[in-house]
């Protein structure tokens, strides 16, 4: 059974806890810190999308389509769908001469409640370039036109646009991708199962090409620039990837669907992966927070900073605080 990584006080009374398992690595893949089972087999979720990002630098695709900076973050964001999310996909979908009837997400209202009250007040629904992941899909569907192949058919597993980052997928991690479990994510987009500690060994792919020269070397290395650069493109307003990448110098974090975290540390080469057992996101950033303190990749100070999302007071009807989310006695040893 995982260690309880996270804990929720009521007063100082535990009420409930969060089980989960967490590793890093440095650039070489090899196992700095673990706690609980990191062979299990985890869904990455859209922690993965930096990954799936890569392929579309990597393949020019990017370069001939001239797309920003910031579109290049929003294909590896969960963002909020806030009015800048929705401007820059937009102006993206126009560049590559398609509408979002062509996303095969499904359509979503937005992430953000104040957007989403705003748009519901205005006669608005539910859209497909609303969704959250529709970023990833605009850079598919740009892998594609720029390949010259079919866009009706870009979210099936077999797509050469799903196949380029499952071939990345497997050259970080030297496993069989074939032999991957999987199922549709969220979105329609084929979702592989791997040992967390081969996700995290995929992560530390961004660390080693630090330095390096060669195409994948340079498109890795951008992948996590825009997202360094425009945090608020990756998620967004109230979001704690975009927090902690704008306190952190060139932290790079991704969050995952059912409590899953993914942090890149090009500078300390180290990468992490976390899963939390019941899927809780507010256990995950809880999680991430003490990992990323526990390795001192941020400080005491960076982390009390960053509170609302690490160690959140657990506030009433009334505003009063009766409790408070916590990292729990786990971190204090590795195990």
């Amino acid at each position: 059974m995982n260690p309880i990584l996270v804990d929720l006080f009521r007063n100082d009374t535990r009420e409930s806890f969060h089980r989960g398992s967490v590793v890093a690595v440095n650039a070489a893949g090899e196992v700095i810190f673990a706690l609980g089972d990191i062979s299990a087999l985890v869904f990455p979720r859209s922690a993965i999308k930096p990954i799936q990002a890569v392929p579309l630098i990597e393949t020019g695709a990017a370069q001939h389509f001239g797309l920003t900076s910031e579109e290049l973050a929003l294909a590896c964001a969960s963002h909020n769908a806030e009015k800048a999310h929705q401007s820059v996909l937009d102006g993206w979908m126009q560049k590559i001469g398609l509408d979002d009837s062509m996303l095969a997400c499904g359509p979503s209202l937005p992430l953000h409640q104040d957007t989403a009250h705003q748009l519901l007040r205005e006669g608005g629904g539910a859209e497909r370039r609303l969704h959250n992941c529709s970023g990833k899909h605009a850079g598919m569907l740009t892998l594609a036109k720029f390949l010259n192949i079919s866009v009706h058919d870009y979210a099936d597993y077999h797509h050469p646009t799903q196949q380029h980052w499952m071939q990345l997928l497997g050259e970080l991690t030297g496993a069989d991708v074939s032999a991957m479990p999987w199922d549709r994510d969220g979105c329609g987009l084929p979702a592989l199962s791997l040992p967390l500690q081969d996700f995290a060994r995929a992560l530390a792919g961004f660390c080693a090409v630090q330095g390096k020269d060669g195409t994948r070397a340079v498109a890795m290395r951008k992948v996590l620039e825009v997202m360094h650069a425009y945090p608020q493109m990756v998620a967004g307003t109230d979001r704690c990837c975009t927090a902690t990448m704008q306190a952190h110098p060139d932290l790079v974090v991704k969050t995952g669907a059912e409590g899953v975290f993914a942090a890149i540390a090009p500078t300390d080469g180290i990468a992490i992966a976390l899963k939390i057992d019941d899927g809780a996101t507010r256990a995950a950033d809880a999680a991430l927070g003490a990992v990323l303190r526990h390795l001192k990749i941020i400080t005491d100070s960076d982390y009390r900073a960053l509170r609302q999302w690490y160690s959140p007071d657990i506030i009433n009807s009334q505003g009063v605080v009766v409790g408070r989310l916590a990292a729990s006695a786990a971190w204090q040893s590795d195990v």
